[in-house]
């Protein structure tokens, strides 16, 4: 599969002491039926799609490609892996936000 042509949401987490799930985060999006990718580096993936999700110690940030470079489109922290992958797929998809 050509990795520059792939359609995922890439899920970039740093290798820093982590509370975030990776599991919740994940399962968020896949209940939305939105392919992602986890990966250390953001470097490693190039993907069709305009949201990427960064995680670093115990917060998440949601990015949309619109948005100027750094700024995040939402934020959480542990305890709302699943509603912050639930919300990136509704970017993807075109849907409105969760808000619970």
């Amino acid at each position: 599969m050509d990795d520059h042509k792939a359609v995922f949401v890439p899920i970039i987490s740093q290798k820093v002491s982590s509370s975030i799930s990776l599991k919740e985060m994940c399962a968020g999006l896949e209940e939305e039926g939105v392919p992602y990718r986890i990966s250390a580096e953001p470097q490693e993936h190039s993907s069709s799609l305009p949201i990427s999700i960064l995680i670093k110690g115990n917060q998440f940030m949601i990015f949309h490609e619109k948005l100027p470079e750094g700024q995040s489109y939402l934020n959480g922290t542990a305890g709302l892996e699943r509603w912050g992958g639930k919300n990136a797929a509704r970017l993807v998809k075109g849907l409105p936000l969760c808000l619970e």
